[in-house]
């Protein structure tokens, strides 16, 4: 049913209004499971405009709704394909397939994202069938849902309650950067037995982060399988989307401690040490001829995937120095979904979806772009070893690194660029590097051109285009290099030789067979040296969904001629992963090779499963394609206790019957401010934010605990790894909530004793960081709720309620509330603060109308949740005066006439 009214919804950016008198109540039905009979929604009732977050919520789908950046991602279906709908670049996309959406199809609320229905049921794996004359909305799977795998919760209900007047409003937390905080930890402790030479291994890995002197600060400390530390990272970070650091610079990132340099159009790539770099660059733009670097986290037994547009491009499972490292990576012209994605011993699967807008590296006309970068190369901010042979024989290694690059925008269609390099590539030869470049828009194709020259007299050259061909992207590069010119971006390329030209050639696009939406990526690559040696490599790699399960495959081919040898090499993989009935994650990757000859090489198979909310279980085997007595075996069981995770696991190769029996201990440190003591938690504190929760009821309303102010127990909080309530002083700690831009929790009232309180927003969002916790004050002012009756007495005596009667409560705190009776004289005020309050007519309508009040008694709010009783109140209206010089008016006609306006109503 259509409901009366309710709180305005405003807008974000340029989204269409969402018209408040246009709320429609939904009911909402999967198979013969009532989901709710309360669905917020908008506009027609025959196609409207639908909450996504909510709805997807019901579903217990994987989708995340981020109103603030105006952005949907998430993962649907057994086969996981990506969804992805950012509206600032006016992308959506199900997996490789694009959705159109129209300006009118969708609105952004503080709190949700709205699609029309005929739009949502294009990107999820459902059909909606509308009535709206009913309002009830039947939902068809057209696969099957997470709710529908899990049979036990389908008996749950949504209050439909919950979505009538409630304000669609965010209350927004800032987590400003302080001089000092106490440091949170991850730690990660590996231990067992096995059958090597270090028998009884050991491993550690640390992680903590907090912060200190206004910044960011990370730190990581790693053992080798001895227990003895040999790694760690100190960094100090600071970032501000919108620009603030360093002034007039505006800089948006700004790093001490282990830092990377930035990389280069042509000479130098980006490079570790310990130093200082800062950038002006947006975090989610690129130049569609540069190539990224995704660095992250990956602790102990983890192993991450990458995805480019849907398209596995690479994966790693050993850390290096505790992180992974995806380097060179090439995008696409347009927008390019970048996922990460993280599975854990544990059974975890985690990902972060990076949205990057890759233009043609053009700026606005007077808009400038700066990245500086200066370190001792390849040196750590704190070494806990000695140099060993291998890091001496890297050429630079301990010297002084700096690059410093510029843009600036003369045109909307041209932009100059320079830059400037101090290079080691010896342990006596430092080159000083200049470039020169433009970027502009040639016939449709953005155009780059970039010139280099050295303190060697070495020069290079490099043009680029890329554009769109028969709706395919593509990118055209070629380099020519002179007097040993030493170029460290070329993919492949032997950097102690001297080249002379490189050649680069991409396309990526999407291929339609029957039903299925396939994405493509081809590259190729051509490298030529001076001693006459030719390298040439191609890969092909697509990926595409078949029945619930994900595919990706590719081939890759390589060929080495010159100096009296050509070899030719082509392997190729096959990889499938699926979330079965949303039980069993099962994951496997087979290797093989065509040339020189055709054969299988390996298999690896992983399942994971949780048993329960505390125990998971992996299996996973390895094999050896061309060897059949060469397989390995792991088994896992893991416990989720309450403050950690602890994995016993076992692994047995039969090629040279070596085994291993190990344990795995994962948990958190953090400092709990409403102990103020250290507590373990489960891991994620020292690799993400926490929260300082605190509710108390705000008697005086200053928004500030003290007074008689009262704290508020059994406040729930979700959005964590579980529901969390505060105690009996209000407060809660919440950790364990990433380090993401932006994150958000929901405040849930229904366990709160007094509910007759007046609260902030109840969703709370937040950008947490790693180490940090975010206080949130949550005042909640008690009100009281009285119901008003405006009569008015008939010539007979008796009472009628008088409806559109204008009454106002002027309360001594302050607060003024006004309102219209209704048809039968009654006005419900709700959500009055504490006070004592008289009740009045409207002035205006008062002195028009001649109507005065009988004198009502005070009407006390005392804010204990109580119910106040009734308030009575009469009106009189004064009989008209005559005009000067007018008649008396003649008598009733009847004794029952009446000597007033007439009851019940009041225009």
């Amino acid at each position: 049913m259509a409901a009366p009214a309710a709180a305005s919804a405003q807008p974000a950016g340029d989204a269409p209004l969402i018209d408040p008198a246009a709320l429609l109540l939904f009911s909402v039905q999967l198979d013969d499971l009532t989901l709710t009979d309360g669905l917020s929604a908008y506009d027609t009732p025959d196609d409207p405009l639908l909450p996504v977050g909510e709805l997807t919520r019901l579903l217990e789908m994987d989708v995340e709704v981020l109103p603030a950046e105006r952005r949907i991602i998430g993962r649907v279906g057994e086969a996981r394909r990506s969804l992805v709908v950012d509206l600032v670049s006016g992308t959506a996309k199900d997996g490789p397939r694009n959705v159109p959406i129209a300006a009118t199809d969708v609105a952004v609320t503080d709190t949700d994202i709205y699609l029309r229905a005929s739009t949502l049921q294009r990107l999820l794996p459902i059909k909606i069938e509308v009535d709206p004359e009913g309002l009830a909305m039947k939902l068809v799977a057209t696969e099957l849902l997470p709710v529908q795998g899990r049979m036990q919760r389908l008996a749950r209900r949504r209050d439909a309650s919950q979505n009538i007047d409630q304000k669609d409003e965010v209350l927004r937390v800032e987590t400003p950067y302080r001089p000092f905080s106490m440091p949170a930890f991850d730690v990660a402790l590996g231990f067992g037995v096995e059958k090597s030479e270090n028998r009884l291994p050991l491993r550690y890995d640390i992680r903590a982060g907090a912060d200190l002197l206004y910044t960011g600060f990370q730190g990581y400390l790693g053992s080798d399988e001895r227990g003895e530390p040999s790694v760690a990272r100190l960094t100090f970070e600071r970032q501000s989307l919108d620009g603030r650091l360093l002034g007039f610079l505006k800089a948006r990132t700004l790093s001490v401690g282990d830092v990377f340099t930035p990389s280069l159009t042509l000479g130098p790539r980006s490079l570790s040490g310990r130093g200082l770099a800062f950038s002006t660059v947006p975090l989610d733009q690129t130049n569609v001829f540069n190539r990224i670097d995704l660095r992250g986290e990956l602790p102990l037994g983890y192993d991450v995937e990458l995805y480019i547009n849907d398209i596995l491009r690479s994966g790693q499972n050993t850390p290096a120095k505790g992180r992974y490292e995806f380097l060179n990576v090439p995008l696409s012209q347009g927008i390019n979904v970048v996922r990460v994605v993280t599975y854990g011993p544990r059974g975890e699967r985690s990902e972060d979806t990076r949205i990057i807008n890759v233009g043609g590296g053009l700026l606005r006309r007077g808009e400038a772009t700066f990245e500086f970068g200066v370190v001792q190369q390849e040196e750590p901010l704190v070494r806990l070893r000695a140099i060993g042979e291998d890091e001496q024989a890297e050429p630079g290694r301990g010297k002084l690194r700096a690059v410093a690059a510029m843009n600036y925008g003369v045109t909307p269609t041209l932009t100059l660029s320079g830059a400037a390099a101090y290079l080691p590539y010896g342990d006596d030869d430092y080159r000083t590097l200049y470039t020169l470049g433009a970027r502009t828009s040639l016939f449709g194709f953005a155009t780059q051109l970039d010139v280099a020259h050295d303190s060697r007299d070495a020069s290079a050259l490099s043009l680029g285009l890329a554009g769109s061909l028969f709706g395919v992207s593509t990118v055209v590069r070629h380099a020519e290099f002179r007097n040993g010119f030493l170029d460290e971006n070329g993919i492949g390329t032997d950097t102690t030789r001297e080249m002379l030209r490189r050649s680069e050639l991409t396309f990526d696009g999407n291929v339609e067979l029957g039903r299925q939406v396939v994405p493509l990526s081809i590259r190729g690559l051509r490298n030529e040296y001076a001693d006459g040696q030719v390298e040439l490599a191609a890969s092909v790699r697509g990926s595409t969904t078949a029945s619930a399960f994900l595919l990706s495959t590719g081939v890759e081919y390589q060929r080495t001629t010159g100096r009296g040898t050509t070899t030719d090499r082509l392997n190729g993989y096959l990889a499938g992963s699926t979330f079965r009935g949303y039980k069993w994650q099962l994951r496997s990757t087979v290797d093989f090779e065509i040339l020189p000859e055709l054969r299988a090489q390996t298999l690896a198979i992983t399942a994971d499963r949780d048993v329960s909310d505390a125990l998971a279980l992996r299996l996973g085997l390895g094999q050896a394609l061309d060897d059949a007595s060469g397989f390995n075996v792991t088994a896992a069981g893991i416990l989720k206790l309450k403050f950690a995770d602890l994995s016993l696991s076992g692994d047995y190769n039969n090629a040279d019957h070596s085994w291993r029996v190990g344990a795995q201990l994962n948990f958190g440190l953090n400092y709990n401010p409403i102990l103020r003591r250290y507590q373990v938690t489960r891991p994620g504190p020292g690799s993400g934010g926490s929260l300082l929760f605190e509710a108390f009821l705000d008697r005086n309303g200053n928004g500030i605990f003290d007074g008689d102010d009262e704290p508020v127990p059994n406040v729930a909080l979700e959005g964590a790894e579980g529901r969390i309530r505060t105690g009996a002083n209000g407060k809660a700690f919440v950790t364990g909530l990433g380090a993401g831009p932006t994150s958000r929790l929901l405040v849930g009232l229904d366990e709160v004793e007094n509910t007759s309180v007046q609260t902030p927003p109840t969703t709370v969002q937040f950008s947490p960081r790693a180490g940090s916790f975010t206080t949130v004050r949550y005042p909640m002012k008690p009100t009281g709720e009285v119901l008003v009756n405006i009569n008015l007495r008939r010539p007979d005596g008796s009472l009628v309620g008088l409806s559109a009667a204008s009454i106002v409560l002027v309360g001594d705190n302050g607060y003024r509330a006004a309102m219209n009776t209704e048809f039968d004289g009654s006005a419900s005020f709700q959500n009055l603060p504490i006070g004592t309050y008289r009740l009045e007519l409207d002035p205006d309508q008062a002195r028009r109308l001649r109507m005065s009040l009988l004198d009502v008694p005070p009407i006390v709010v005392t804010g204990d949740g109580g119910f106040l009783a009734d308030v009575d109140a009469e009106v009189r209206f004064a009989p008209r005066e005559p005009a000067e010089g007018a008649s008396a008016p003649a008598p009733a006609a009847s004794p029952d006439a009446p000597a007033q306006p007439s009851a019940g109503n009041v225009q």
